[in-house]
């Protein structure tokens, strides 16, 4: 749906990236719930099979930010940006986080969705802002299980929602009375 200039509605999408299908199942059902345009990191060389488990694990060990691929838009071209990043390894999938070493500086407000098996959201998502060099204004942690048994869809209603009311033309602040000096 284009956007005409000045129009009051929020430029908000999701970028994520997913190896094995649970990021790209949550960010699929959020874009369902939402309406809000999805865009894919995918690696440069395919991450199938043992070797791709091992380059999952020496990534994530090492840091390593190997070669991806994003056709989406510019990021500072919208108004916010919802990240679907899994966790890998206790910190973040090494695609994304070579995305965002990239692309963080030109984030502009962005919430964040990690998928694990486990622990290490948090991490994931310290790493995240830090490479942003700035907070999320909204976080949700999923389980791997839960999106896979598809019972997530409660908490992705509520994040799309507080992701809604933080954005320009989700925000009602007519009922706020404003600050006088």
């Amino acid at each position: 749906m284009p956007l005409e200039q000045g129009a009051m509605m929020s430029r908000t999408g999701i970028v994520f990236y997913s190896r094995s299908g649970t990021g790209r199942s949550v960010a699929e059902r959020l874009a369902t719930a939402s309406g809000w345009p999805v865009w894919e990191i995918r690696d440069a060389e395919p991450r199938s099979g043992l070797a791709g488990d091992l380059r999952c694990v020496v990534d994530s060990l090492f840091k390593r930010s190997p070669a991806y691929r994003y056709d989406g838009p510019e990021l500072d071209t919208l108004d916010h940006v919802v990240l679907v990043a899994p966790v890998w390894l206790r910190s973040l999938a090494a695609p994304m986080r070579a995305f965002l070493k990239t692309e963080g500086s030109f984030l502009p407000a962005y919430s964040v969705i990690c998928v694990m098996s486990g622990v290490g959201g948090f991490r994931a998502v310290d790493d995240i802002a830090t490479l942003a060099g700035k907070k999320p204004r909204s976080i949700l942690l999923l389980k791997q299980t839960d999106v896979l048994a598809e019972e997530c869809d409660a908490s992705l209603f509520r994040f799309k929602e507080q992701v809604a009311a933080s954005t320009p033309a989700g925000r009602d602040d007519s009922h706020v009375l404003r600050a006088v000096d």
